[in-house]
């Protein structure tokens, strides 16, 4: 489990789940007959905290490059970043006219898609950058020739 900064553990895998499920109740506020009175706040509180957790996340993913799941977290991350990003997308195209009636809510969107495809990016390349470092051998070249020649 990784740590946060107050040093209390963070379960990855348990807070992307949560995230989707946030992402999937924004979603279905579009499929579903509701008011977007009644929900904007709901809407902009939902989508600023999968912002910050999201960005929490990959703060503590990029810091702990020694983490064995840490590429395959990376990945998962920066697929729920896409997904968060669709929905965005989803909300400025809505035909309810969100964004039409609520200009704050487009403002708000257009700044979470801009965090959400740089976090993406930075996930990537710190995948990236990991595949490619070289990684330090557990026995130098002295040792190695000792254990050849033992063969």
């Amino acid at each position: 489990m990784k740590k946060n900064v107050a040093n209390t553990p963070v379960n990855c895998e348990d807070t992307l789940y949560i995230i989707h499920d946030g992402i999937r109740m924004l979603q279905d506020i579009l499929t579903l007959d509701v008011s977007p009175d009644l929900f904007l706040d709901k809407i902009i509180n939902d989508m600023d905290f999968i912002d910050q957790t999201l960005a929490g996340l990959l703060k503590i993913l990029v810091e702990d490059a020694n983490d064995s799941k840490r590429d395959e977290q990376l990945d998962n991350l920066s697929e729920t970043e896409w997904q968060f990003s669709q929905i965005l997308v989803r909300f400025l195209s809505a035909a309810d006219g969100y964004v039409e009636r609520f200009p704050r809510l487009r403002d708000k969107i257009l700044d979470l898609r801009g965090k959400s495809a740089a976090r993406r990016k930075t996930a990537d390349d710190s995948q990236s950058a990991r595949d490619g470092r070289e990684t330090v051998p557990l026995v130098g070249p002295d040792e190695m020739s000792e254990l050849l020649r033992a063969w």
